[in-house]
């Protein structure tokens, strides 16, 4: 098994096996980052038929976190863990516990939280052993559900590729299918019949499927998936097991779009030209699935729900601009759904040329900038105003369009300044702590003097 680990060279950080015969615990931790920070991932409780199934699931999923948590914004690494097992039959206090002594022993490393087969009070119990858990319920300290949020994120990506095909971001009238109708599932059904949407649902669970109705009588049920991709629909939504989508189910499906909360939704990397060609839009999985992370990662700064959903429904622009991006380049979105600049562990690569083919510029003491997206790598660089006043005249061969400038005033206050190098580039007023890596949705706290874009970018000017 260990050759097997290092063969399938995957770019782990560490994978760690887990074992307690008291309890019957089996488990594998995957932490595939810590660049950004902690590798936050859920904890999935499945009964995989073999040791290498689990391997395979713990590694794809655990990457799929960290371009999942970089995407969000967050300052996390990319985790994941497995218990193999039946839950129904197996799962115990003794275990979780044994398991919650496990991840303590990481050191902060690893953050668990729920995942297929885990729930609230699970992680309830986790916590007693361990303080690096997330998850819990508000009467425990924690958040509560993650699925919430989760569903309401898919749901505002769905809405961002119906923007995408027909114009308008809405689903009144499009038929809408749900293959999982679990903790997710069961919930992004909601919003779709609040929509009007006329909604098809198929679970290899029977209760599933009962629940859902009964909640919402309206919904159409089918036998299972197959039977749904064969059926005529406007979105497709996988919201179970990944790997659903293959060369076959591609060649069958009859959908504009696929849009769903399954982690790792491709059979192999491939499959997403697969879909391009046929003309299907696929909104990237880790992309419109970070709601849960969202609120996980809010619970760790004191969880407030209304902020959570507010940065959640921020992933319809961020769809929407993953969107633009790949259709200017005329590739597959997923292709454009990368942390800039740097791959998901931190490593930098080449940076890459702008959407109009032009070079990114060179700050003032000569560093690349990063592209602008999702998430900024800034580094700062002390400098004085008369310098940083210089910037009026120097050349702009990054650019195809001329950014004026203001004409009289100061573009930054009198004494040291910081240049944050980025793209847009951006002076700030007075000294600020070095930052590193900033979320985006950051920027509009920080207080502008003046943003120099490129092509394509909106210049704005605020002054104090």
């Amino acid at each position: 098994m260990t050759e097997g680990v290092f063969g399938r060279h995957s770019g782990h950080e560490q994978v760690v096996f887990c074992q307690d015969e008291a309890s019957g615990l089996k488990a594998i931790i995957g932490i595939y980052s810590t660049a950004l920070g902690p590798a936050l991932g859920g904890t999935r409780f499945y009964p995989y038929a073999t040791e290498d199934a689990a391997l395979d699931d713990v590694l794809a999923l655990s990457k799929g976190m960290a371009y999942k948590n970089a995407l969000a914004g967050l300052d996390l690494g990319g985790g994941k863990a497995v218990i193999i097992g039946d839950p129904n039959t197996l799962k115990s206090e003794a275990l979780l516990r044994a398991y919650g002594r496990f991840v303590e022993s990481l050191g902060g490393r690893y953050l668990t939280a729920c995942d297929m087969g885990t729930y609230v009070r699970d992680m309830d119990v986790v916590a007693r052993e361990t303080r690096h858990v997330t998850g819990r319920s508000p009467e425990d300290g924690g958040a509560g559900d993650s699925s919430v949020l989760t569903a309401f994120g898919v749901y505002q990506g769905m809405r961002a590729s119906a923007d995408q095909v027909w114009g308008v971001p809405e689903l009144t009238g499009r038929r809408v299918g749900v293959a999982g109708v679990g903790k997710v599932g069961h919930i992004l059904v909601g919003h779709l019949v609040a929509a009007g949407a006329h909604v098809v649902i198929t679970d290899v669970a029977p209760s599933a499927v009962e629940r859902t109705r009964a909640a919402h009588p309206e919904v159409e049920v089918v036998s299972d998936v197959d039977t749904m991709i064969g059926t005529e629909l406007d979105v497709f939504a996988p919201c179970a097991m990944g790997g659903v989508l293959t060369d076959e189910t591609v060649a069958a499906l009859r959908t504009r779009i696929v849009c769903g909360a399954a982690n790792n939704q491709l059979a192999h990397p491939g499959v997403d030209k697969l879909l391009d060609d046929r003309g299907i839009l696929f909104a990237p999985d880790y992309l419109v699935n970070a709601g849960g992370v969202i609120q996980v990662d809010d619970e760790r700064h004191g969880f407030d729900f209304a902020r959570a959903q507010r940065k959640t429904a921020a992933i319809f622009d961020t769809t929407k601009a993953v969107y633009d991006l790949a259709k200017a380049d005329g590739v597959p979105p997923r292709r454009r759904c990368r942390p800039p600049g740097r791959t998901p562990d931190g490593r930098r690569r080449p940076p890459p040329l702008h959407p109009h083919g032009v070079a990114p510029p060179r700050s003032v003491r000569g560093t690349l900038t990063e592209p602008d997206s999702l998430r900024v790598p800034l580094t700062t660089a002390p400098v004085t105003a008369a310098s940083a006043l210089k910037l009026r005249g120097a050349p702009r061969p990054w650019t195809r369009r001329s950014a004026a400038l203001p004409p009289e005033r100061p573009l930054v206050r009198r004494g040291p300044v910081r240049v944050l190098t980025l793209l847009p580039a951006v002076l700030v007023r007075g000294p600020v702590p070095r930052l590193g890596l900033l979320p985006l949705q950051r920027l509009a706290e920080l207080p502008l003097d003046v943003a120099l874009p490129v092509a394509g970018c909106r210049l704005r000017f605020t002054h104090g």
